[in-house]
């Protein structure tokens, strides 16, 4: 679970006259108060730096100036801000860099001398100035190029660009800059998603991986904001592919403030961990989810928009899976149980139209290679907007493994969600794989047409959908349970798929 003061709307301080002062917004704002991006300021002759400040009981950031560093290096404290500036002059002093790979690796370095190895004493920053930072997944000649995936293993980094979100009048992103210079990541040549095989069988070259070793240090606490993201993949006839932020058992994870453009098969990518996914902005074509959110682990999605026209879903949320993982990564290991909770709140999803099964909210019961694993979603949707796509809402059995023990649970709430233009339903609900449920024929890849077993889906519709415009696929003979607003519903089935309807707003 996360920590409360980490789901409270404001962060607030008492002044000394008792008025309440707003310091910064938390779990909706896209910009950390202690984390702005702009560079530090300069005082008289001195730089002025923060440092994490040790004293007897604790540590605490303080601002001082660059001549007194020395004094306080000898004391114990160390530099808690690094900047990347791509014309820096000042590269050299373990504090200023030209690229962000080494700005990373001075802080890493940095943990792994302090032996901060599961916890950190201060959050280090790593404050990315404005330009284009061009990287690829393979060497380069080029000594200003970034090698990708830039990699965040050690607790406790802040990677801030310095791209400030725009936010409208109902907290959602609005894929502006909110002023000045963006930092800007852009994969040159294009990344790509390896087809290895088999049913969703690939692997994304990611620009970002935050992830841990089972038996070493791990990215606990990262915070990835402020940046645009390119694939690379902008032309006409240019085949989506690669991720902008991919995450492996990372705890406490916040992806929060980025633009994230057109042509990346998964823009995030979160599996195994906790994350806080805040007032992101998608656009553009993609390949499969735009949002893919794995357990076991806590997600918390929030004020984001996600313009499209995106790929399956917009919002994905599995138990548990198993796909493949960027080499750094240690693939995790399917416990005998799963359970994921997400809160879903106050985003904007459209145009997710593939056919047949374009969605805004995808809730899985068993993910790839993991029909033998006794899962629980628990899915709170809270003040989304659904609009334009296939479909608004779908909960399914997802990829279900026959001879396999197909036993999974969903628990859906809906409350004061609105749904515009969805072109077949608001919401439907099979305890199949989609196609099945529709009575069509499965492609080569999903040739698995297995019902779940003694399953249970609770659903709350809190008035959100009519029930008797709820799409559903129960069939008897499977021991499963179909409950609506506390009430069990008999088996049966209800659809109307027509392939030729167009999503119209």
């Amino acid at each position: 679970m996360f920590p409360s003061s980490n789901r409270r709307p404001f962060s607030a301080r008492t002044n000394r006259s008792g008025k309440i002062v707003v310091a910064c917004l938390a779990s909706i704002a896209v910009m950390s108060c202690s984390d702005s991006p702009s560079a530090p300021g300069i005082v008289g002759s001195g730089e002025i730096l923060s440092v994490c400040h040790a004293s007897p009981s604790s540590h605490q950031l303080i601002r001082i100036y660059s001549s007194d560093l020395p004094a306080h290096r000898a004391h114990g404290d160390y530099i808690a801000r690094l900047i990347v500036e791509k014309d820096s002059k000042a590269v050299g002093d373990s504090i200023h860099f030209t690229r962000i790979g080494d700005a990373i690796a001075a802080a890493r370095a940095l943990r792994i001398k302090l032996n901060e190895t599961s916890s950190a004493s201060c959050q280090l920053t790593i404050a990315v100035g404005p330009g284009v930072f061009q990287g690829s997944v393979a060497e380069s000649t080029d000594p200003a190029f970034e090698r990708f995936p830039l990699v965040l293993d050690v607790p406790g980094i802040t990677l801030v660009g310095s791209f400030k979100m725009g936010i409208d009048d109902g907290g959602r992103a609005t894929g502006e800059a909110g002023g000045g210079n963006v930092t800007t990541l852009v994969a040159s040549p294009g990344l790509l998603t390896e087809r290895l095989g088999g049913a969703q069988n690939f692997r994304g070259e990611p620009i970002i991986v935050v992830t841990d070793a089972p038996d070493g240090p791990g990215g606990k606490g990262s915070v990835v904001e402020g940046f645009v993201f390119q694939s690379g993949n902008s032309a006409v006839d240019a085949v989506p592919g690669g991720i902008a932020v991919f995450a492996m058992r990372a705890q406490d994870l916040t992806v929060r403030g980025n633009r994230i453009e057109e042509k990346f098969t998964e823009p995030i990518t979160v599996r195994a961990g906790n994350a806080r996914v805040i007032g992101n902005y998608l656009v553009g074509r993609g390949g499969s989810c735009a949002m893919c959110l794995s357990g076991p682990g806590e997600f918390e999605v929030t004020s984001n928009r996600l313009m499209g026209p995106g790929g399956i879903p917009g919002i994905l949320i599995f138990a548990a899976s198993i796909l493949p993982v960027p080499p750094m990564v240690v693939q995790q290991v399917l416990p005998e149980s799963s359970v994921v909770i997400a809160y879903v709140s106050n985003n904007e999803i459209r145009n997710h139209q593939q056919k047949p099964s374009g969605v805004g909210l995808r809730i899985g019961a068993l993910g790839v290679l993991s029909s033998g694993v006794v899962s629980l979603a628990r899915v709170v949707a809270i003040g989304n907007t659904f609009v334009n796509n296939t479909f608004g809402v779908m909960v399914e059995a997802a990829f279900p493994v026959p001879n396999t023990l197909l036993k999974s649970d969903i628990d859906l709430t809906l409350v004061e969600n609105t749904f515009i233009g969805n072109c077949q339903a608001d919401l439907y609900v099979a305890f199949a794989r989609n196609s099945t449920g529709l009575g069509l024929t499965s492609t080569a890849l999903f040739q698995s047409e297995a019902f779940l077993h003694n399953s249970v889906f609770n659903l709350r519709l809190g008035g959100n959908v009519k029930w008797e415009d709820v799409w559903y696929a129960n069939p008897d003979g499977y021991g499963n349970s179909l409950i609506v607003d506390d009430r069990v519903f008999p088996n049966g089935t209800r659809v109307a798929y027509d392939a030729t309807k167009v999503c119209t707003p």
